[in-house]
């Protein structure tokens, strides 16, 4: 008997994922619950299991293949060991190894015409370098080298490029002074079990100024504006490949502690790749900091199908007039990227007011 493994729908915000790798290679034997695959929709992975036992006949996609959610990507036969059917992508349905079929993606060698060297004909890097050789290609660049690219930046590409293709954005800049901040800062963690940070304060402040500026939580869709009805902030996390936005929900109606809590148990998931796809979706608004690297200013890109991101550079202490004196304050820039299709300049000027506004007198932030 055939089964069909499938894509699963791990997202209703996008139609298609991709297969990073296989776990699993033709032919191999499987139970039911074992690993087969590792796929990832919208920069959130997840494992794909057997169904049941049987023997891989097909792979029908080769890793870093686009796939949609719901498409078969592998036939598992249950019953009895069937033909070893050839796969719909060239080279599928050879007995190699993930490592073989990287190297002859990178070299440009087709396997059905290399010979495996390796247990019961299997095809191994060496097999394939060799082929390589023989074929006359250079297994080393003749300048510098090449690099694979990832599946995360693959699909942060085609994020950024269909962002830049369907907006308007213009950037806003101010310079908020975060003295009283810092020190309330200190004072807040002296009071719990982990760091107050300006990140949570920061987030806490755009949630409360989009309450009252929601043009800039809203999102074009078609011929109208689409206005969420709650205040969900995604709060951007570096990663080794790339970046993810998990979401804090309901950003406004949660205090400083609450906020500072989630935030960092979402950043050490997202590190750990322990995020799921429903984590990552629906934020009506994104944060993204630098702050601890020495970038004073940036401009950051709009998330689709986002209007408006604010970006964080570092707080450090500068010279500044205060009370008619050049003193040393705690200053940062904040830059706003936002869609001009949506929002004018005045109504996103006067938001990114009200947030250094709040920054700047902190107690508003715990009411």
């Amino acid at each position: 008997m055939r089964r069909e493994i499938e894509m699963p729908r791990l997202s209703d915000a996008v139609e298609e994922g991709v297969l990073v790798t296989w776990f699993v290679e033709l032919g191999a034997t499987v139970r039911e619950g074992d690993r087969v695959a590792e796929v990832q929709v919208e920069k959130v992975t997840s494992e794909i299991h057997a169904p049941a036992a049987g023997r891989i006949g097909e792979l029908l996609v080769e890793p870093g293949g686009v796939v949609s959610q719901g498409a078969t990507i592998a036939i598992l036969e249950t019953e009895g060991e069937g033909a070893q059917a050839q796969a719909g992508t060239a080279g599928a349905g050879v007995l190699a190894s993930p490592a073989a079929r990287r190297l002859a993606r990178e070299l440009g060698v087709d396997l059905t015409a290399v010979a495996g060297s390796g247990p019961g004909g299997r095809i191994v890097e060496a097999d394939v370098r060799a082929a390589s050789t023989a074929a006359g290609a250079s297994t080393v660049p003749a300048a510098g080298r090449t690099e694979p690219i990832s599946s995360m930046r693959h699909a942060i590409a085609d994020r950024l490029r269909a962002g830049l293709a369907s907006t308007a954005q213009l950037t806003l800049t101010a310079e908020a002074d975060l003295t009283v901040l810092a020190a309330r800062l200190d004072d807040w963690s002296a009071s719990r079990d982990r760091r107050a940070s300006f990140t949570e304060a920061i987030v806490r402040a755009v949630a409360l100024a989009l309450r009252e500026h929601p043009r800039l939580a809203a999102r074009w869709e078609g011929d109208r504006l689409a206005h969420p009805d709650r205040i969900d902030i995604g709060v951007a996390v570096a990663l080794a490949d790339g970046l993810i936005v998990p979401v804090v929900r309901d950003a406004d109606r949660k205090d400083l502690p609450t906020l500072g809590r989630e935030i960092a148990e979402l950043a050490q998931r997202a590190r750990v790749g322990a995020l799921v796809p429903s984590e990552t979706e629906g934020a009506c608004f994104s944060v993204t900091n630098l702050g601890g690297h020495r970038i004073d200013a940036f401009t950051p890109l709009l998330n689709p199908p986002q209007t408006a991101i604010l970006g964080i550079g570092r707080a450090r202490l500068r010279p500044a007039v205060f009370d008619g004196a050049i003193v040393p304050r705690v200053l940062t820039v904040l830059s706003l990227t936002f869609d001009h299709q949506v929002v004018d300049g005045a109504p996103a000027a006067a938001f990114l007011e009200a947030v250094v506004e709040l920054l700047e007198a902190p107690d508003g932030l715990t009411t």
